[in-house]
């Protein structure tokens, strides 16, 4: 079957990485025949809209060309303009600052291969998350594909959110909100309910989802598997900030979940509130604040696999 691609750049991600990769991977779709057509994001959530013009005109197969933010504008469109998103393919060409996603479902390996993927390559199905929020005393609703995170993980993205400047986009940027967050953020009494089970603790984060990276790397969920029908959960507790930066290590590779600190939660519908309420973000976009669900669609789209 002749399939043609919808591609969505965003110019921005990474430190204006993409264009430039785009222009590499150019002359492969050209010289393979690729049918394609290609489209620059201008503004928050224009990934979006442009996918739901594009499923409109019957398109069904898109390469994102951007980060994890990206991919999820890219998600929300599908699913808030189809009732069959697993009919739906997805082909990520990581070019954010994060880049997570794709250290679960796997990158590319070179440019030059990519057409021959693109026609011939496999598919799997994934998981989507949902997750529901308040923002604007509003119940708000986003899908997600990897990780939402809440407390200090989503006083980072807020204060990602609200930052301008040159910086836009950039590694720098990232670390810089991190050490604000550390100076700022302060643990919070948690309510979870997972899977009708509720119970109470202290936490500084929560990392919730169906992949198993964050943060640029982190492994916040080092037993996450990405079309099982669960939602994997790690609440870092009563740790210190200063420990948790003395633990980085053990949050790189996956092995801060055995610290007596950290508890481990896996289920299909995870509730979560706190008082005061928390900040919110889903692979990486700051959303809102807690109450937050987060609930789980079973194999829900394609996945190139490269």
């Amino acid at each position: 079957m002749n399939k043609k691609w919808f591609v969505i750049i965003n110019p921005v991600s990474g430190g204006k990485r993409a264009p430039k990769l785009w222009n590499k991977m150019l002359p492969h779709l050209e010289n393979a025949g690729i049918s394609f057509q290609v489209a620059f994001t201008e503004y928050i959530d224009h990934a979006g809209i442009l996918v739901k013009k594009a499923v409109a005109d019957g398109l069904q197969h898109f390469i994102i060309i951007g980060g994890d933010g990206t991919a999820n504008d890219v998600v929300n469109g599908i699913f808030n303009s189809t009732g069959q998103p697993e009919n739906f393919v997805l082909a990520m060409i990581p070019a954010g600052t994060g880049n997570d996603w794709v250290r679960t479902i796997g990158a590319y390996k070179n440019i030059a291969a990519i057409p021959e993927k693109l026609q011939t390559g496999k598919t799997f199905l994934q998981d989507v998350g949902l997750v529901s929020f308040q923002k604007n005393n509003e119940t708000g609703n986003r899908y997600f594909i990897n990780i939402a995170g809440l407390g200090f993980e989503g006083q980072v993205a807020k204060n990602l959110y609200e930052k301008e400047g040159w910086l836009k986009g950039t590694k720098l940027q990232y670390q810089l909100a991190i050490l604000q967050s550390l100076f700022v953020y302060k643990h919070t009494r948690l309510t979870l309910t997972i899977d009708g089970v509720t119970q109470s603790q202290t936490g500084l984060s929560i990392a919730a989802g169906i992949c198993k990276y964050n943060g640029g790397g982190l492994k916040q969920l080092p037993d996450a598997i990405i079309d099982d029908g669960l939602l994997d959960m790690t609440v870092i507790g009563s740790m210190t900030k200063l420990q948790m930066v003395l633990n980085l290590p053990k949050l790189q590779n996956g092995s801060h979940v055995k610290l007596k600190s950290v508890n481990t939660f896996r289920g299909k519908e995870i509730n979560i509130n706190s008082e005061p309420p928390i900040y919110l973000d889903a692979d990486g976009e700051f959303l809102g604040t807690t109450p937050v669900t987060i609930s789980l669609i079973p194999k829900a789209i394609q996945v190139l696999q490269f």
